[in-house]
């Protein structure tokens, strides 16, 4: 699994890549954590970190990749930031929907759409 970090002004985007399985979790939950560490320390900023998950290229991802999205969420949540997901692919769609999480996630099918969620 890679995850490259990207910025469109105060909104932190990353695109994901490969499987969210197993120990490619650790890494991922990682990488979400330094955003929401650097995102709280940057003074300037009065709100949390505004995230958005590109799941495009996710091949696939198990109950502990949505343990990460779920943790990661909530995290992000209480410290008064927000969370978006980008273009579910079919495993990420249904694992998603079977564990009824549509509701609690803002689902976009373009990048475009999910930069104006926090706008």
């Amino acid at each position: 699994m890679q995850v490259n970090v990207r910025h469109k002004g105060s909104i932190t985007i990353l695109d994901i890549e490969g499987k969210v399985i197993g120990p490619d979790t650790l890494a991922l939950k990682e990488v979400i954590d330094q955003q929401i560490k650097m995102a709280n320390n940057e003074a300037e900023n009065s709100e949390g970190l505004n995230l958005i998950l590109n799941l495009e290229r996710v091949q696939m991802m198990d109950s502990s990749g949505l343990g990460v999205l779920i943790a990661s969420y909530t995290t992000i949540q209480r410290n008064d930031g927000r969370v978006a997901l980008l273009k579910l692919g079919g495993n990420v769609r249904s694992l998603i929907v079977m564990a009824k999480l549509m509701t609690i996630f803002d689902c976009y099918d373009t990048e475009a759409e999910a930069i104006g969620h926090f706008l």
